[in-house]
């Protein structure tokens, strides 16, 4: 098939002047066969009539009576879905027409990549990378999710240092095989929001795929969007999700290396926030274990459902950072991903991801 059809997922969540301008932008995109696909999460003042009113028989609409979270908006919009790919998008993005040709084209041409992920860079600032992607997401062996581009709070210029398409851990913002979501599920709803698209790119590499970043397609986010305006429920579900993930997830051997360094460094997250003039993000992350322990009786009924071999076939394809990112970031003062993969090849805590650079044509 010369150019199959893709479909565009995104949420809206009280979010309509964001949404307007995605879809807007969207509509330029230049790739000739796809459809744009809007779940409307339970917003007040009839958001999902507005974009229906303006956008009328460009968009496909589905309305939520409540909010469902991203994990289940995405899984329910993706069942309304046609296409041949699916592109998992957030509505505070805008796009460059040609953004989705190099994805499409890098999915069609290699049988071994499942998702693909585009170049994210700030909205607001286009000269640098976005803090949620980046150049491509990886993670440490604690749990933490990183980016090339983009360690914590440290976003760096984008001067194509990172233009090389290579295997990344996981992809928040991706195109996907349609026949790989339905062989292996698509977002786990347990997350609700943050962490799900990691759990699901952990899925596709313990199934025999890749994912790959791909630096000639662009898009622009804004950042935090609707939720960015509650950082305490942000923060609460960075530390209760990606606690969710290890539990879930790693294999036995690593779990009981790491669960209590892991701990720790959430109870000296504690002390940081409360000393430095944030008490309320100290207490989301009580609330994030309260919540955790209340979720402990589904996630380990989850955990026994993964195959081991599947697990250790993750841990063996994803090029994870085994070494600690909070102790290199804050300790050694390695902030930027070029740095830190340095050292670690040369520490040998990248080994698995040691000359992995592809040319994906």
């Amino acid at each position: 098939m010369k150019h199959p059809k893709v479909s565009l997922l995104l949420l809206n969540w009280n979010g309509f002047s964001y949404t307007k301008r995605c879809i807007k932008s969207l509509l330029n995109t230049n790739y000739p066969n796809y459809e744009i696909i809007v779940l409307d999460n339970g917003s007040r003042e009839n958001e999902a009539g507005k974009i229906s009113q303006i956008f009328e028989g460009k968009v496909k609409i589905i309305q939520n009576k409540t909010n469902a979270g991203y994990a289940a908006g995405m899984n329910i919009a993706f069942k309304h879905s046609s296409g041949d790919f699916i592109m998992v998008l957030n509505n505070d993005m805008e796009f460059n027409p040609n953004w989705l040709t190099p994805l499409v084209h890098t999915l069609t041409k290699n049988k071994d990549v499942a998702l693909c992920q585009p170049k994210v860079k700030d909205m607001k600032n286009k000269k640098y990378f976005e803090y949620a992607a980046a150049a491509g997401g990886f993670i440490d062996i604690f749990g933490y999710p990183f980016a090339r581009g983009r360690i914590f709070s440290n976003v760096e210029k984008d001067e194509k240092q990172y233009d090389s398409i290579i295997p990344v851990a996981w992809a928040g913002v991706f195109l996907a095989r349609r026949k790989v979501i339905e062989k292996i599920g698509f977002f786990d709803e347990m997350y609700f929001t943050y962490a799900e698209d990691v759990d699901f790119c952990w899925r596709v590499y313990g199934s025999g795929y890749k994912i790959v970043f791909v630096p000639d397609s662009v898009v622009y986010h804004y950042g935090g969007g609707v939720i960015g305006k509650s950082p305490n429920k942000k923060m609460f579900y960075i530390h209760r999700n990606h606690l969710i993930l290890v539990i879930k997830n790693w294999p036995t051997k690593i779990l009981f290396a790491i669960i209590m360094p892991r701990i720790l460094m959430d109870v000296l997250s504690f002390f940081y926030y409360a000393l430095n003039g944030y008490p309320s993000y100290s207490w989301t992350i009580i609330k994030a274990y309260v919540s955790l322990i209340c979720l402990l009786p589904h996630i380990m009924k989850q955990r026994a459902s993964i195959k081991e071999r599947v697990k250790m076939r993750a841990v063996h394809a994803m090029p994870i950072l085994y070494g600690s990112l909070v102790w290199e970031y804050f300790i050694r003062k390695r902030k930027k991903f070029s740095l830190l993969y340095e050292h670690a090849v040369k520490d040998a805590y990248f080994t698995r991801f040691q000359n992995q650079d592809i040319s994906y044509k």
